[in-house]
């Protein structure tokens, strides 16, 4: 009785944990649904016609959910912008990457940033339709998705702000520029081949042209500035 009576526990308990992981699987597969959800609506309408009756629709789940797991439409609308989003993907890769920063590498991990973010932008269109997003619509949480992403940016600043100092050289208005020219040039030609200035963006050749020039301008900026703070220690 004693051995029937364990035996019985433990194939309740086998039967509780089983249970227990199906929830959690369909937890997990509900919460991608909606999260797909909100991308099928950005990318056929835009951000403003999302709705969560639209949503629920979509996922072909109850609408309930959405509160349930997201707790409310921003939250939901968030989690899709946290997955697609190339500064809110890698942040934690990127905060220890700007921990990492010495005078002896700020050009080659700038230089392998701005690669990065290229390489990853023009392929990726659910990012590209994010920012399209953020520049023709006042939303607050778009203004905090880039408020977020100024926070990243701001960690490297804040590092190689002093080798700039006293040079003639604005490395936040550099950066500025190269940042915003990926996303033009990128969101210029998407509808066209992604050719610009003849160079194919989408080719490798492309591709090598457009980097080479964007790390020859972050050298310059760099070897601008060495110039200036060695002319100062000659005084």
């Amino acid at each position: 009785m004693l051995t029937n009576g364990i035996g019985d526990s433990l194939n309740a308990l086998h039967l509780t944990l089983t249970d227990q992981t199906l929830i959690m699987k369909n937890k997990e597969a509900t919460k991608r649904k909606l999260i797909d959800a909100i991308g099928v609506i950005i990318n056929a309408k835009g951000f403003e016609d999302i709705r969560i009756s639209r949503v629920a629709r979509i996922a072909e789940v109850d609408r309930k959910l959405v509160y349930r797991y997201f707790g409310n439409l921003n939250n939901l609308i968030e989690a899709y912008i946290l997955e697609n989003d190339y500064w809110m993907i890698f942040a934690q890769e990127l905060k220890k990457l700007a921990e990492e920063l010495t005078e002896s590498n700020y050009e080659a991990t700038v230089s392998r940033l701005l690669e990065d973010l290229f390489r990853f932008f023009i392929q990726e269109p659910k990012m590209q339709n994010l920012i399209l997003i953020e520049l023709s619509n006042l939303n607050p949480l778009m203004r905090s998705i880039h408020n977020l992403r100024e926070d990243v940016g701001q960690q490297f600043f804040e590092k190689t702000d002093p080798y700039f100092h006293r040079s003639e050289v604005n490395f936040r208005a550099v950066a500025a520029l190269l940042v915003g020219g990926i996303y033009y040039i990128i969101l210029h030609t998407r509808k066209n081949g992604y050719v610009f200035a003849d160079l194919d963006l989408k080719s490798e050749e492309g591709t090598k042209e457009i980097l080479k020039a964007v790390s020859q301008i972050i050298s310059w900026a760099f070897k601008d500035a060495q110039a200036h703070r060695n002319s100062a220690k000659l005084y």
